[in-house]
């Protein structure tokens, strides 16, 4: 199909090409109504992401365009496990997306979280039955759809109690010479006493803005593993939270960042406990140079109801150029009095001169020592991606940016 101009949609077109397409009477009414919210809401007053060069107007959209792949061991399906195209999985399991679609990341909360759930064309559905280790990750790859220069994938993760999964989510994709749209959604659902992996790996080429929505909802006694990482585009700004809502519940979240450039990546993670004797750790590191410009904006919320929370947070960023900046406003909000810890910390600095001495002393050349000290930094998240294939780019790409 010919693309079309942002600017040039309606509800009613919305709608009409939902129903050309065989999308539920549910879908379509969600649809109209996010995209009612888009065209009356103003933009949101986000204070350190610049949406300046990102012209609206001159953005399109190719109706019924994929740019999606999956990678995953399908001998899985023998023992329930469900991956597919989000789109095909409306049509066999249309009931459970109903329940689920939406329910995690607030689809009406400000323009682009409207824009989002108005315009989404595809992404992936993963579901694991009660009981079932899915052995092999699942390796969930997007990118722009040709023609484009917008995106609006979807990631849906069911698992129910006891059930294991892990699920990488990727962004990739070449530089643009004119500006584009990411706007993904990632919902992941931990049933009772199950174990998620979640790992997300934003490395799109120049020129991207990537304004996505993420949040896992963990049930009682469940266990999760997060790993965060923002290497690419121009512009990031990702809204994540972790909603500890089960009695029991845990999670350690792991973060890698590396702003270079003219790059500014902001990321905003929470931490959302409700649940009693609920366990929580988020470390996220942050590398910047040139004139590279990272926020980390990450806060603790622990609710009236949650009791006897334990939970950390830490942000810890390395500068590689005195014209480099990096922002870390780590927050934590109390409502109960029942705590068994809870803090946050934060630093920042250049390179040590006298590790870099010592190296060197060894007959290390300064540069592989630099080198050798970012690449030491971002381990702990690196050392969570199971796939060697995944890993080996994702440190080509770092050190190229050393």
């Amino acid at each position: 199909m010919l693309p079309l101009m942002l600017k040039e949609l309606t509800a009613d077109t919305i709608a009409g090409r939902a129903r050309a397409a065989g999308e539920p009477a549910w879908l379509i009414e969600r649809r109209e109504t996010a995209w009612s919210f888009f065209a009356q809401a103003a933009p949101p007053v986000w204070r350190r992401t610049d949406l300046s060069g990102l012209d609206a107007d001159a953005l399109s959209v190719v109706p019924g365009s994929v740019a999606l792949s999956v990678v995953w061991d399908e001998a899985m399906a023998a023992q329930g496990v469900v991956v597919k195209p989000l789109r095909q999985a409306l049509a066999s399991h249309g009931e459970l997306i109903r329940q689920y679609l939406d329910a995690a990341v607030p689809p009406l909360e400000h323009k682009f979280s409207a824009l989002r759930a108005a315009l989404w064309q595809d992404g992936a559905f993963v579901y694991v039955p009660r009981g079932v280790a899915a052995e092999a990750p699942i390796h969930v790859r997007y990118t722009l759809p040709e023609g484009s220069r917008t995106t609006f994938p979807r990631t849906l993760v069911i698992v129910e109690a006891t059930a294991q999964v892990t699920v990488i989510e990727d962004f990739v994709g070449p530089d643009q010479l004119a500006p584009a749209l990411a706007a993904p959604v990632s919902e992941i659902f931990a049933g009772p006493g199950s174990k998620v992996r979640f790992i997300s790996v934003q490395r799109w080429g120049g020129g991207v803005y990537h304004i996505g929505g993420q949040r896992l909802l963990l049930d009682r006694d469940a266990d999760a593993e997060w790993t965060s990482i923002a290497l690419g585009g121009q512009v990031q700004h990702i809204e994540a939270e972790t909603t500890l809502k089960g009695d029991g519940s845990r999670v350690n979240w792991l973060g890698a960042t590396f702003a270079s450039g003219t790059q500014t990546l902001l990321s905003a993670p929470w931490l959302r406990h409700v649940g009693h004797s609920a366990e929580s750790f988020m470390q996220f590191k942050t590398v910047v140079n040139d004139t590279g410009y990272s926020v980390f904006d990450g806060m603790i919320k622990i609710e009236r109801e949650s009791s006897s929370t334990s939970t950390r947070l830490e942000e810890h960023a390395l500068h590689l150029s005195p014209k480099a900046r990096n922002d870390s406003i780590p927050g934590l909000k109390i409502d109960t009095n029942s705590v068994i810890k809870g803090g946050h910390a934060s630093t920042s600095g250049d390179v040590e001169e006298e590790q870099l001495f010592y190296m060197q002393s060894r007959g290390i050349s300064k540069a592989d020592a630099k080198r050798m000290i970012v690449m030491g930094f971002f381990n702990p998240a690196l050392d969570t991606i199971p796939l060697e294939e995944l890993r080996r780019e994702l440190e080509a790409l770092i050190e190229g940016k050393i």
